[in-house]
């Protein structure tokens, strides 16, 4: 029998894309008046449209925020992130992809400011929790892609990290 609720996982799809450019990443260090994951350095990405893969966002939401064309899209990571919180009351899959630069101009953008950072300033930088606990394999060209659960607490007040389960395929 197959689970036909519409709503069971009450997901909120991402795709997101480390961006690489002349030997650094181009990233967006969040808004401080932000809500959700203040100040925190994030690749640039954002929801998936309905109907949409996440390699069709991860290339449009780049477009859109952005403003260039990538090349090279590579699937690095794929993180559930499970709460239970009142506020945030849904759990997030977000696909975490690695690419290159290919052209157009990097325009501003409203959710942060752009950013270029090393990948060892990357590592020390102030990341959403769950994509600090497996950077090094999404950096590193080398590793297969990476699957990850977290669950958290506290998204007003920190994110407590309750549990998090990781596999490289």
């Amino acid at each position: 029998m197959i689970n036909n609720k519409p709503d069971i996982h009450k997901l909120v799809i991402c795709a997101n894309v480390f961006i690489r450019k002349d030997g650094k990443y181009l990233l967006m260090k969040r808004s401080g008046q932000k809500k959700y994951a203040p100040n925190k350095i994030h690749p640039f990405g954002g929801k998936i449209d309905l109907n949409e893969n996440p390699y069709e966002g991860a290339t449009r939401e780049i477009e859109e925020e952005v403003g260039i064309d990538i090349k090279n899209l590579k699937l690095e990571a794929v993180i559930l992130e499970k709460t239970d919180e009142k506020e945030l009351p849904v759990n997030w899959m977000i696909f975490y992809f690695s690419a290159d630069y290919a052209k157009g101009q990097i325009k501003a953008c409203e959710e942060g400011e752009v950013v270029f950072l090393t990948a060892e300033e990357i590592k020390k930088a102030n990341l959403f929790p769950s994509v600090k606990s497996i950077i090094d394999h999404i950096l590193n060209p080398n590793d297969g892609t990476v699957f990850t659960s977290n669950s958290y607490t506290g998204f007003e007040s920190g994110m407590k990290e309750l549990s998090k389960n990781i596999c490289v395929v």
